[in-house]
């Protein structure tokens, strides 16, 4: 088993890749704890591994409040968390960077953890690209109906149809609300000078 020390001791932006059998993917995970990094990603017999920069924390963080502001005023029941860990047994793992479940939030309120075996997957994954980490097709075996890819001040929407993704110019979960302006407005805003939170709240009407 590769130990977690090593691993730790990446420098921040840090991607690798290596050679792993499940078993021992399943090793190192668990050996971080509470810990959520470093990011880890498996499939077919690789485990992918970043550590995240400051920016991506703090793209990560905006996108998420953004969300959230959007659906406490539309007055939306939801669940979210970060991190979380979604595995197919023996195929793959993947760490998003946020998760939102929406029209099942119900299924998986007050659990102490994911089964996609039994639980839905999430509506939304919200992966932060600032390594070239991310390869949206990854997320195609989990059957997440939508992932948001962030890269800088850009919001791209990527749908689930037929078992593949295409970019989408609008959520299926916000159909009237164009979430890539308002997050391009929200970066605007920060470039400007206005808090994370100042800039939410400006497009927030």
């Amino acid at each position: 088993m590769i130990a977690i020390a090593p691993i730790k001791s990446l420098p921040d932006g840090s991607v690798a890749t290596i050679p792993m059998s499940w078993a021992d993917y399943q090793q190192l995970a668990a050996s971080r704890g509470d810990r959520s990094t470093p990011r880890l990603k498996y499939a077919d017999g690789y485990l992918s591994l970043k550590m995240p920069t400051f920016e991506h924390g703090q793209l990560d963080a905006i996108v998420a409040d953004l969300l959230v502001a959007i659906l406490n005023q539309q007055l939306r029941d939801y669940v979210r968390t970060t991190p979380v860990t979604l595995q197919i047994p023996e195929q793959a793992g993947i760490e998003p960077d946020h998760c939102f479940w929406l029209n099942n939030w119900a299924a998986v309120s007050g659990k102490s953890r994911i089964d996609l075996a039994a639980d839905p997957p999430p509506d939304i994954a919200v992966e932060i690209e600032v390594t070239n980490f991310t390869n949206i097709a990854d997320y195609e075996l989990f059957n997440v109906p939508e992932v948001w890819l962030i890269r800088g001040d850009v919001l791209a929407i990527f749908a689930l149809a037929s078992g593949r993704y295409t970019k989408a110019e609008s959520s299926q979960f916000f159909p009237d609300t164009a979430i890539p302006k308002l997050y391009h407005q929200v970066m605007a805003a920060i470039a400007e000078g206005a808090s994370p939170p100042r800039a939410i709240r400006s497009v927030i009407i």
